[in-house]
């Protein structure tokens, strides 16, 4: 039966969920069965249904969002509990644990206690953690006896588990239980499963109640090359999640490394916009802004929508960040830089956005046109009205916006550096007229008394 536990406690809890605690609790008495009896407990006092094909005791393994640290700290759970027998459990496992402790400390070789102590720590630390937190991380920060660190995932998996209850963690105590995981990564650095840990163990002191330790050990660790490419993009949405004014800095630093801006763009950008702190919206603006110190294009050369959105999303949310993206209209603009501002200001959405946009148009192929442009006037000029009976399914209808045409004429007088792209949006605004109709009361050229005609015969030169 040892072997398959796991499958007879999944079918004890799918046939007998209500009378399978008093069960459970006998097998949890017997070491073969320990660690799936325990989990099985966790799993009644639960409120939802156990799954056939995830089996509770990989419950830790789950991919966990570091933002629901703060959500867990304001009082959310993470899992819906039976507040009965939550309690119940938590006790249940206290008294195991306990009973195990004094078993320990009789026995000639203590230390083969440890990996069953810290099994029901983890579950303990996902049912009841708030309230046991420091039974669990006294087990927690057990030495590992043997030459491997089997205990590194058992130790990470714990102080996630409360992070996810909403405690903050001791920095000294959780430094004291990972430091041993980060030296035996430092010892067997060629070996990838043995470094994976690290990245687990950075995101974890993040959250501490010393976060500048957390923010000095990243530096430390990135000195060493301890975290891979791979781990790199969980620990920079780590730092996003972290609340940590100097976290922006260290995400800048880490973007300093071309090899590593080329692998993490779309994470890195998303990690800003979630620290939301005053350092990254600046390092946000410093794609679109000549006076900041540059980020490489490699974070968004594959791909520049999520940047985009997040400062559309900056500058709806802050008029003097809207304000100051029209000022850098007029500053120096590298093409990039006005690509990707002419890309935002359409975005916006309002009137005075779009006639800004149209400032960034350049004859010589140096400006801020593009396809969203395009698109944008097009919705402007063009109504797609949806048709009641399909929201799939719209009507083309003309409608005017006279200022866009009057701003459109006076760059195509006017404008030596920009009338041949006026120009050519005034045709594509005409072509769109002799397609959908004009509006009532919109002029063929709405500068005919200032003895201007439109359609112009020659292209202008």
């Amino acid at each position: 039966m040892m072997s398959w536990t796991v499958w007879y406690v999944q079918a004890i809890l799918h046939m007998a969920r209500t009378d399978a605690k008093d069960l459970l609790t006998r097998l949890l008495l017997e070491p073969e069965y320990e660690e799936d009896a325990a989990w099985g407990l966790f799993q009644i006092a639960r409120t939802d249904a156990p799954t056939s094909t995830i089996w509770p005791r990989n419950w830790p393994m789950r991919n966990k969002d570091f933002d629901f640290v703060w959500r867990a700290r304001a009082g959310e759970s993470e899992v819906s509990f039976s507040g009965s027998l939550r309690a119940e459990v938590a006790t249940i496992l206290r008294d195991r644990i306990a009973a195990i402790q004094a078993e320990r400390t009789a026995a000639e070789y203590p230390e083969d206690f440890d990996g069953r102590l810290r099994t029901l720590a983890n579950v303990l630390a996902e049912v009841d953690g708030r309230n046991s937190v420091d039974l669990i991380l006294e087990i927690t920060a057990l030495a590992e006896s043997g030459r491997y660190m089997y205990s590194a995932w058992s130790r990470i998996n714990a102080l996630e588990a409360l992070l996810m209850q909403g405690v903050v963690l001791p920095a000294a105590k959780t430094c004291e239980i990972l430091e041993p995981v980060m030296q035996h990564a430092r010892e067997h650095r060629w070996d990838n499963q043995q470094v994976g840990p690290v990245t687990k163990a950075l995101c974890i002191g993040l959250f501490t109640d010393d976060t500048q330790s957390g923010i000095a050990r990243v530096r430390e660790c990135l000195d060493e090359k301890l975290v891979s490419f791979e781990g790199l993009r969980s620990l920079i949405k780590a730092l996003g999640s972290s609340r940590i004014e100097e976290a922006a800095g260290l995400l800048a630093d880490i973007v300093a490394d071309n090899a590593r801006a080329q692998y993490v763009g779309d994470e890195w950008i998303q990690a800003l916009k979630r620290l939301d702190a005053p350092a990254a919206r600046e390092l946000l603006l410093s794609f679109v802004d000549p006076s900041l110190p540059p980020m490489p294009t490699q974070l968004i050369s594959h791909y520049g929508g999520r940047l985009i959105d997040c400062l559309v999303g900056l500058a709806q949310r802050d008029s003097a960040i809207r304000q100051r993206m029209y000022s850098l209209v007029d500053t120096d603009l590298s093409a990039a830089q006005a690509k990707i501002l002419g890309k935002v200001l359409v975005k916006i959405g309002n009137l005075e956005s779009l006639l800004r946009a149209l400032d960034l148009l350049k004859d010589d192929g140096s400006d801020g046109s593009s396809y969203e442009l395009y698109r944008g006037l097009e919705e402007v000029f063009v109504e797609h009205r949806p048709l009641q009976e399909s929201s799939n399914t719209y009507t083309m209808v003309p409608r005017a916006s006279n200022e866009i045409r009057l701003k459109l004429f006076d760059m195509v007088k006017n404008d030596p550096l920009r009338k041949k792209s006026a120009w050519s949006l005034l045709n594509e605004i005409e072509k769109w007229r002799m397609q959908f109709g004009r509006p009532d009361g919109e002029p063929r050229s709405p500068s005919v008394e200032a003895g201007f005609s439109w359609p112009l015969e020659n292209e202008p030169n």
